[in-house]
């Protein structure tokens, strides 16, 4: 089992783990699809609870405009998780005093002054495994002395917790469709002669469009669309990862290159306050990016869906590689589409 380090989250050298690449290369793949979590913990919990765990794992994904909840849950006591869901990618178990022995199977060994130390501990953060039962997989540990210490620890740790587990089921999804290397991958090769880099996409998508440097993706379904643009631009200053100038050229590229089903309209960013715009900095691959969110709109026509986007720096600083990932689903369900496109951008290199 590999030691993960987590910004915000206590992490213990597990007694007895084994980190070996032949005891990892054995595992089986993980599965489930995305934004299912599975918890594992007793039904005492789950019912005193049930309201808390709702409100904290239902909390809707403001980057979305219908009502999605950040997570699925499937709630399993020990004998339902053993039978079906042991090589689930993300795995949270809630552990108290009350149900310690029930659980204890399944937690690392630890000293009793360690568990002693987790239980105490108010405001501490989950614990996390890498590739326990599967691969790629991460398995959490929420440890509190009782039932009223894990209500206030579950509300009080909602918004790391809930940017933690997104953002590490979206890297480990993206290791289970490509692996570690995505040089392989045909679409990969393709993108990559175009414009110097390149993404991992799954063969279902089709290419819809590779002109004058800007390149199109789609996988179609009756009704609705995924589609994966990439394209650059030259890279002269620091400013152009500014998230305003992103989004205007994001818009100014658009404009020439997607055109919609009517004359004159294309391709755009609403600028309605319905739908906000997010940024955050973040790497890919080592290297510098900016990852934007937003809600794509085509001027004219009454049609829009969210999109992610990232702008990442290439390796000699001479260009910034953008790619893109839109959802067209509507009145349908958008949440486990845009979490594939989301880890489709993360194999750019």
């Amino acid at each position: 089992m590999k030691i993960t380090k987590i910004s915000f989250f206590s992490i213990l050298l597990f007694l007895g783990a084994c980190s070996s690449e032949e005891t990892t290369k054995s595992l089986p793949l993980s599965n489930g699809e995305p934004g299912r979590l599975v918890l594992v913990s007793d039904d005492q919990l789950y019912q005193t609870l049930e309201a808390t765990i709702d409100d904290v794992f239902h909390e809707p994904q403001a980057w979305l405009a219908q009502s999605e909840a950040h997570f699925k849950l499937s709630k399993m006591n020990t004998a339902s998780f053993r039978r079906s869901f042991i090589i689930h990618q993300t795995i949270l178990f809630l552990v108290t005093r009350q149900n310690l022995a029930e659980l204890q199977a399944y937690l690392p060994v630890m000293e009793n002054a360690m568990f002693d130390s987790l239980f105490s501990d108010m405001k501490g953060m989950p614990i996390a495994v890498k590739n326990r039962w599967a691969k790629p997989q991460h398995v959490y540990f929420l440890f509190a002395e009782d039932l009223k210490a894990m209500n206030y620890k579950l509300k009080h740790i909602k918004e790391p917790l809930l940017k933690h587990l997104y953002n590490q089921e979206i890297k480990d999804y993206r290791e289970r469709l490509f692996g570690s290397k995505d040089t392989s991958n045909f679409i990969y090769k393709a993108i990559r002669d175009s414009l110097g880099m390149g993404v991992a996409v799954t063969e279902k998508y089709e290419l819809m469009k590779n002109e004058n440097g800007f390149v199109w993706y789609g996988e179609r379904y009756v009704g609705s669309q995924n589609g994966v643009l990439c394209y650059t631009i030259p890279y002269y200053d620091t400013l152009q990862f500014n998230a305003n100038i992103l989004f205007q050229i994001r818009d100014s590229v658009l404009k020439r290159n997607v055109p919609g089903p009517t004359p004159g309209s294309y391709l755009t960013t609403s600028a309605s306050d319905l739908y906000p715009r997010f940024s955050e900095t973040i790497e890919v691959n080592g290297q510098y990016a900016k990852k934007l969110r937003g809600w794509w709109t085509v001027l004219g026509e009454f049609m829009g869906g969210p999109f992610v986007m990232y702008a990442i720096l290439d390796k000699e600083g001479k260009n910034i590689f953008i790619y893109e990932g839109f959802v067209y689903a509507p009145n349908k369900s958008k949440s486990k589409h845009l979490r594939t496109l989301e880890a489709f951008g993360l194999t750019a290199q």
